[in-house]
């Protein structure tokens, strides 16, 4: 059976983690001096977002899995038996980690003796995103394809995947963007939102990212968010009847978040599933508390 693999940016249920064994590419995290790998531990996710770790005022930031660490990782499975390996990662463009994946892959390959396949693939998408590609890829795990075969549909279908992110707080993504050297958002922008209780919903699609929508309100941003999602299921535009939903904070808030339930009540009556997770470390991070991400894959 194919052995299926992720990085910590993906935003999958824990217990699809733990049951199918899938072990997760560590994204590194900085708090200060101190440098650890995000292995998307309930535990330890849990303890950033309950107590603010994640916020404006501490020196916080994420980095790429390295080579080094991915090539142990997959050397591990080898050495378990396991043959025909899939490694799925965040998007290339916004992270080393796909690269690093592929070079770990190249020089684990030209060490085997042959009888070893693993497929990366660039999932061109984020968080949300990624937990949605997983879960499609483990039932075509499940259906009996092989690697090869899986990457294929999964290069497709991350073609149809579209996910979005409700912002909470556009100065959070300024001053992150600024210790990366990224000014797309200006400070003038930045007040002007905290001022006027502005939130934009990003978009991230396979050709790339924009901002969909800006709402006055985050109540009013998250039940934009959700509508999306509503939109197309009534419209029967879905690929598959799968919706990966995730929060930056405690899973608990997202049944009280405007929006969710009425959204949940639809797909249950419309046979569509929603997968709750909490939002990975590195989108935290990069998005702030609070964000809600969301991800679908369309028909057109």
């Amino acid at each position: 059976m194919v052995q299926l693999v992720v990085d910590s940016g993906c935003d999958l249920p824990d217990e699809f983690l733990r049951k199918y064994a899938i072990p997760v590419l560590p994204h590194t995290v900085s708090v200060g001096k101190d440098t650890f790998g995000d292995q998307r531990n309930p535990a330890q996710m849990a303890h950033f977002y309950t107590l603010s770790l994640v916020d404006r005022s501490r020196q916080i930031v994420s980095g790429p899995a390295e080579s080094g660490e991915i090539g142990a990782i997959l050397q591990r499975l080898v050495a378990r038996g396991s043959k025909d390996i899939v490694v799925q990662t965040i998007n290339g463009s916004n992270s080393p980690t796909y690269q690093n994946a592929q070079t770990a892959a190249s020089k684990l390959l030209a060490e085997s003796s042959g009888d070893v396949e693993i497929h990366t693939v660039d999932s061109h998408t984020l968080f949300s995103g990624q937990g949605l590609l997983a879960l499609y890829t483990l039932s075509l795990i499940q259906r009996g394809l092989s690697g090869a075969e899986i990457k294929d549909k999964a290069e497709d279908f991350g073609r149809r995947i579209q996910a979005f992110a409700a912002i909470k707080d556009v100065y959070y993504v300024r001053e992150r963007g600024r210790l990366k050297n990224e000014n797309s958002i200006s400070w003038l922008k930045a007040m002007a939102a905290q001022t006027l209780d502005l939130h934009p919903i990003l978009s991230m699609k396979y050709s790339g990212s924009s901002v969909t929508e800006t709402v006055r309100g985050f109540d009013q941003c998250t039940e934009t968010l959700f509508a999306l999602a509503a939109e197309r299921i009534r419209a029967g535009d879905l690929q598959v009847p799968m919706i990966a939903v995730s929060i930056a904070g405690r899973l608990e808030d997202l049944s009280r978040t405007p929006g969710f339930n009425a959204l949940e009540k639809l797909a249950q009556e419309k046979g569509v599933k929603i997968y709750r997770s909490v939002m990975s470390l590195s989108g935290g991070i990069n998005l702030g508390p609070g964000t809600i991400g969301m991800a679908f894959a369309a028909r057109d």
